[in-house]
């Protein structure tokens, strides 16, 4: 099938092939309708992003076996991180606290060390703190963001994001002029989860939308790890509750080496 196919499929041939739910199906074909594919293809070649369907070569094999794949990736960077050999996925909270950030900066800097890429969300807080590990330790990551490459979010991390997209890889599902919406987060957590060999999750509340990401990686048969805390502390609570269940508890580095 010729790579430019995937935008003139059929209803049901896109919903059969990702399984995806209607809605999203008409929303992606409204968006390729309103513009031709040539002027799409055109406009990404210009700038940096570039589509990669599920249809190309280059496509992660991490994400043909989901229920649901995007059979649509918007990149920029350096795609061959799309499908790199040793991940891990680091996320927690928006507002990590001294403890996080002094132990995700320990446990971290050796893993890259080691030529795992580290894969975020781009975030506030862990995620921001992950990136920054990997890219100021010589490392590579890759940012998957909730929005379109032109709308980031959240906006201080714009020049994070411009970093991450000309040495790194940045990548959305969404095309590049769609703007965040509050439903795009936990979709592409499913995204972050698949990429990585190990969800590593530092901080996060009893209610953190972190452990939508641990849903994802749980269906996925992903192994969870997380780092434990001080019980009175608000930002331990879902981390601690998360080893009760079964986590692997992390405590030293190799603990962050997939079984």
């Amino acid at each position: 099938m010729p790579t430019l196919d995937i935008f003139r499929l059929s209803h049901e041939s896109l919903q059969q092939i990702t399984n995806r739910r209607s809605d999203i199906i008409q929303q992606w074909q409204h968006y390729w309708r309103t513009r031709t594919v040539d002027e799409v293809v055109c406009r990404y070649t210009k700038g940096s992003v570039r589509s990669v369907t599920i249809v190309d070569e280059e496509y992660p094999d991490r994400f043909r076996y989901l229920s649901d794949p995007p059979p649509v990736l918007y990149v920029s960077g350096n795609e061959h991180l799309l499908n790199c050999t040793r991940t891990l996925a680091v996320v927690g909270t928006r507002s990590p606290s001294e403890y996080g950030k002094a132990r995700l900066n320990e446990l971290l800097v050796p893993v890259v060390q080691q030529n795992t890429v580290i894969v975020s969300g781009l975030a506030r807080g862990i995620d921001t703190l992950a990136h920054k590990l990997a890219i100021g330790n010589n490392g590579k990551t890759i940012a998957v963001i909730g929005s379109g490459h032109n709308h980031i979010y959240p906006k201080e991390n714009q020049g994070l994001a411009k970093t991450i997209s000309q040495n790194h890889l940045l990548l959305s599902e969404y095309p590049p002029d769609v703007v965040p919406q509050k439903w795009h987060f936990p979709e592409r957590n499913r995204l972050i989860s698949a990429l990585g060999d190990l969800l590593f999750v530092v901080e996060a509340g009893e209610r953190s939308g972190t452990l939508i990401t641990v849903d994802c990686a749980l269906e996925q048969g992903k192994d969870v790890c997380a780092l434990p805390g001080n019980v009175g502390v608000s930002t331990s609570v879902g981390t601690n509750r998360l080893i009760q269940q079964g986590a692997k508890m992390v405590l030293t580095v190799d603990d962050l080496i997939p079984s």
